[in-house]
């Protein structure tokens, strides 16, 4: 007891020896900031008294071009410097609260032992001597990885082997030590406890205190080309994909830069939700994005594009139609297949087939679509179908140029000349004499040659942008085309499709275009047909690409994806058990492994749940079918609470009761509903009664308390307590297990569920003992 009590002393010296000198440097830091905003600010305010300004000669022009490039340099230099030692105090403070959280003493093939304390930025004392190591440094992989004796770990030049003696675990919160363990395991269960028993705010933590040996091995993974992590409800996927993109900006700090990182996340929301990881890290952020972001950005304000929450709205509320019509097109046209029969079918294009539409100004045809059909495919075949377009475009613009020149003699013309106001002509006048035309006024006819050109100029500049957009080209006619020849291009039968359903999918597709609407399954078929006839939009600057919650994509999305970013390295985090939005059975790995053949891949599993207490996961676990999967960590906490009331206002006043008393001790309390309908039923009840907060597709952040919040939206995230909205039998089918299951794993330490009368039979499959009912008798 006293060697502990001294041991504790001791590191406590050295944390109060470590600050003092983090302290130290930031002092250094924030002075020398001091003068370098100084400077930038002198610069900035005598900016034109330091440039040589002289426009009378070219050779005067040059240098004073030249002298305003190299002060602009000089400012832009000091700015670049000011943000560098602003960025590095950040990460200096945050040290000085807690500058490590781990030891860990080795010694290397007959060298002295060494002490390494690891934390998570590297800080040098005066003598460049290590006082903490950065926690993605390759050394450091021997407190994720190893256990006391021999360990290894790599580096650039190769491996190195030595010995662990101690592996040492530290809690430190403004200097001063909490909790200090010693572990003979990768992670001592202790800590994990202590930093999983805290409660949930509105921002994801950082864990990289806690990395396990399975997540450190997808964090430092640089070799696949594709890196699959197929991981529980909780098992820290998320966390683990930032921690490897910080991992990545480090090792090749060099190379590589955060707007060369793309993620793809669920919702907004939820962007929201891991924005602090990185900064927390001192890195910048990634981009991110979802995929109905990129999709409405590309498509434009042409269509209306379906987002996958309304998808899944509307799927809820056409369930009941015996034929399942929407399932089966979603199926279908996510398929592998349907992808194959869009290349199929571009390829037959090359020879003839394409549509395109007339160009015509004020009512009146200019150049038909047959024209431009002849000029396109006048071409030789050699011509891939991308080059032949800015070719025809080129063409039709020298065309449009002789249709302006005849425009100029038409009587509309004439009519707006007489409509032009002052200003028009002093316009007209100022261009002429400031030397940007050739022309001169010396006479009427010339001034009204020269105001018919500019008019129809004005006019034909809107048609001359649209050529060159590619907008001759009809894709929405292709589209449509391109569903017609769908059953002679892939065998339907074999994807459980009939040739009277899909002639009803494509009339109602037709339909919903012509309406300028596109629905979600019809997304990246649209935009890969495009992509295809007109060149794809690549984005060849990317080298890494993040997909969250991979098991909502389908696999038309990913090999779209793949196509979209063929040079880059992608890792794909997701759960099948939490596939709430298709019904795809095929496996993702599967379908991943088929677009990225004969690439280096990876998969990785983590099984281990450490988000909820040891009873919800156990609770959640056997709403699985297979939920042995699942493995528990072992935290306790509270039963789950199934809450049975007769009719919906009971269940309504037991939710605000239950909320209010959950808020008390949570930070965070989310009720959660299947439908947005549910929800805001719900929310209009609760709203007038206490300070609660709903949540749409549309929301960007939320703050900590009682909110509302619909199935889709909850993925991904997690909250201190939630609170089921009417998981009755009646509401919550078979098929829908895994939309159940996710739900309830959102909770980290309290769960109810209620509902209206007998719950739903997904629940059967629970023991008895996993759960306590609570049974309201109504009236």
């Amino acid at each position: 007891m006293e060697n502990q009590s001294r041991e504790w002393t001791q590191e406590q010296e050295r944390v109060d020896y470590t600050v003092k000198k983090v302290r130290s440097h930031i002092n250094t830091l924030v002075a020398s900031a001091e003068n370098v905003k100084q400077e930038a600010e002198e610069i900035r305010r005598n900016f034109w008294e330091d440039v040589t300004v002289n426009f009378d000669e070219p050779d005067d022009v040059i240098e004073t071009m030249t002298s305003i490039k190299q002060q602009m340099e000089l400012l832009s230099e000091r700015e670049r410097s000011y943000g560098h030692v602003e960025e590095n105090v950040k990460t200096l403070q945050k040290l000085a609260s807690s500058p490590y959280f781990a030891r860990v003493d080795f010694s290397e093939e007959k060298e002295p032992l060494e002490q390494i304390y690891i934390g998570i930025a590297s800080f040098l004392d005066e003598h460049d001597e290590y006082l903490v190591y950065d926690w993605r440094a390759p050394i450091s992989s021997i407190y994720y990885d190893g256990i006391p004796g021999p360990v290894s770990y790599k580096t650039p030049e190769g491996t190195r082997y030595g010995e662990m003696e101690l592996k040492r675990q530290f809690l430190i919160r403004d200097g001063v030590i909490q909790s200090m363990f010693d572990t003979g395991v990768t992670i001592g269960d202790e800590m994990l406890q202590e930093i999983l028993g805290a409660k949930a705010n509105t921002h994801m933590k950082s864990i990289v205190a806690t990395i396990q040996k399975e997540q450190n091995k997808i964090i430092r993974d640089i070799k696949s080309q594709l890196l699959f992590v197929q991981g529980a409800a909780g098992s820290g996927k998320t966390s683990v994909a930032l921690q490897r993109i910080a991992f990545l900006l480090y090792h090749f700090r060099e190379s590589l830069n955060a707007e060369q990182i793309i993620l793809f996340s669920p919702n907004p929301l939820f962007n929201s939700y891991i924005s602090k990881v990185l900064p927390e890290l001192g890195e910048n952020n990634m981009v991110q994005t979802t995929f109905y972001d990129y999709a409405r950005h590309r498509i434009g304000k042409d269509l209306e594009v379906e987002s996958l929450f309304e998808q899944f709205e509307n799927r809820l509320k056409d369930r009941d139609e015996p034929s399942d019509i929407r399932e089966k097109a979603i199926n279908v046209k996510g398929s592998l297949d349907f992808y194959h029969a869009i290349q199929q079918y571009a390829e037959q294009l090359l020879d003839n087939g394409l549509f395109f539409r007339d160009i015509v100004f004020r009512g009146k045809q200019l150049i038909s679509k047959q024209e431009i059909a002849e000029l396109f495919y006048s071409y030789d075949k050699s011509y891939s179908l991308p080059n032949r377009f800015p070719l025809v475009a080129k063409q039709l613009l020298r065309m449009l140029d002789e249709k302006a020149r005849e425009e100029e003699q038409e009587e509309w013309v004439e009519e707006q000349m007489e409509l032009l106001d002052r200003d028009d002509f002093l316009a007209a006048f100022k261009s002429v004499k400031s030397g940007k035309n050739d022309e001169v006024f010396d006479s009427f006819e010339q001034e009204k040659s020269y105001l018919a050109k500019e008019i129809v100029g004005r006019y034909f500049r809107r048609l001359k942008r649209s050529v060159k957009q590619y907008r001759f080209f009809h894709r929405k006619a292709q589209y449509i085309h391109f569903l017609e020849q769908v059953p002679k291009l892939m065998q339907l039968d074999k994807l459980g499709m009939s040739q009277s359903e899909w002639d009803s999918i494509r009339s109602q597709t037709m339909s919903r275009l012509r309406n300028k609407q596109i629905q979600m399954e019809d997304v990246v078929p649209y935009m890969y047909l495009s992509d295809l006839i007109e060149g794809k939009k690549s984005q060849t600057s990317m080298k890494y690409v993040f997909i969250d919650e991979i098991q909502d994509y389908t696999p038309i999305q990913l090999a779209y994806l793949r196509f979209l970013f063929p040079y880059s390295k992608f890792t794909m985090l997701g759960d099948i058990n939490q596939s709430i939005h298709g019904t795809e059975s095929e496996s993702k790995i599967q379908i991943a492994e088929e677009i990225f053949q004969n690439q280096k891949s990876e998969i990785v599993y983590l099984k281990k749940s450490y988000r909820s207490t040891m009873p919800i996961t156990r609770f959640t676990k056997a709403i699985l079918e297979d939920g042995e999967e699942v493995e528990l960590f072992e935290r306790d906490g509270e039963l789950p609470t199934v809450l049975i009331t007769k009719n919906k206002n009971e269940m309504l006043e037991k939710v605000f009761e239950k909320a209010k008393c959950l808020s008390k001790e949570s930070n965070t309390v989310a009720i959660i509903g299947k439908s947005l309908e549910q929800c805001e039923e719900a929310f209009r009840y609760l709203q007038m009664r206490m300070d609660v907060t709903l949540l749409g597709m549309e929301t960007r952040e939320f703050n900590e308390g009682v909110i509302v919040i619909p199935s889709y939206l909850a993925k991904g995230l997690e909250f201190d307590s939630v609170i089921v909205l009417n998981a009755s039998d009646e509401v919550y089918r078979d098929s829908e297990r895994k939309l159940l299951y996710t739900i309830c794993t959102r909770a980290m330490h309290r769960l109810v569920i209620t509902s209206i009368g007998t719950p739903t039979r997904l629940l059967n499959s629970v023991q008895n003992d996993y759960y306590q009912i609570a049974e309201i008798r109504g009236e």
